[in-house]
């Protein structure tokens, strides 16, 4: 119940913080400091937004098989919001455990990575106006949950209980979550290998912590290639935004602009739509 009201929470702060005066002017908004932003003064010089992702994290970021390109739901959102700014995007492929120090220490201008509005992350960098809430949901093999007997788990510590190993990408909440709930887990610095490792021959994890629509996407891959994959537990979870570092108000408060008028002409659902995200 207290994470349940902590994320709702989150959900409000950032709505009534961002949300408030973006739809009646949606490009003319005030800054939210009196002190200089040195980030959107060289994004104004250079036309560029540097973007950090990590393109392991389908269908928010991925590369596309035939041309190479990082592309993605977040990845057309991004680019529709700097469109609508008159500016463009350089997409730099980063680790995911790298990218918020990143921008904090101003090598990128953004990160879009599908990032979980935290309240620790909140204590760092500064989020937009969040584009989707998510569900965290742990996946197994359905010939792993028939030899262990089991249909669904009731809550983390349960994985601990029963020894199962969880594969998780280092650096990200589900990681932290798992570590506080006492379970064996192994991490790989990108999110594909959990899943790619969970239907392996030899796996070194009996089930693997993400997010929607992530799971879904994987669930949907290996139901094609006839490996059976199911959740076996799953709760609410954080909304998911972009992240800028504390003193980039300026390109906050622009991004915050975009977003809010791509929600209100219904773009933010047809990509949601174009890459079931």
């Amino acid at each position: 119940m207290t994470k349940l009201l902590t994320i709702a929470l989150v959900v409000i702060m950032l709505f009534v913080g961002f949300g408030i005066g973006f739809v009646s002017r949606p490009f003319i908004a005030p800054p939210n400091s009196t002190t200089a932003d040195a980030v959107w003064e060289n994004i104004q010089k250079t036309g560029v937004i540097r973007v950090g992702t990590d393109p392991t994290w389908p269908p928010y970021q991925l590369r596309d098989d035939l041309t190479g390109e990082i592309v993605g739901f977040e990845v057309d959102l991004a680019n529709a919001c700097a469109e609508k700014l008159g500016l463009t995007i350089q997409w730099n492929d980063v680790g995911f455990d790298n990218i918020i120090l990143s921008v904090q220490q101003g090598q990128l201008d953004m990160g879009v990575s599908g990032f979980s509005v935290t309240p620790e992350r909140l204590e760092v960098v500064s989020f937009t106006l969040p584009h989707s809430t998510t569900e965290g949901q742990v996946v197994m093999l359905q010939s792993t949950m028939a030899e262990k007997g089991i249909t669904t788990i009731n809550s983390l510590a349960d994985f601990k209980t029963l020894g199962i190993t969880v594969g998780v990408q280092s650096g990200n909440v589900q990681q932290i979550e798992l570590q506080e709930a006492g379970v064996n887990i192994r991490t790989w610095s990108d999110s594909a290998s959990p899943f790619q490792d969970l239907v392996s021959a030899n796996p070194s994890v009996q089930a693997v912590y993400a997010e929607t629509p992530i799971t879904t996407n994987w669930i949907a891959q290996f139901q094609a290639e006839g490996k059976a994959v199911s959740v076996v537990y799953s709760h609410p979870y954080y909304p998911v935004a972009f992240l800028t570092a504390k003193s980039s108000h300026t390109l906050l408060d622009k991004m915050n602009a975009a977003l809010t008028q791509l929600i209100y002409d219904g773009t933010v659902e047809q990509l949601k739509a174009k890459w079931h995200a």
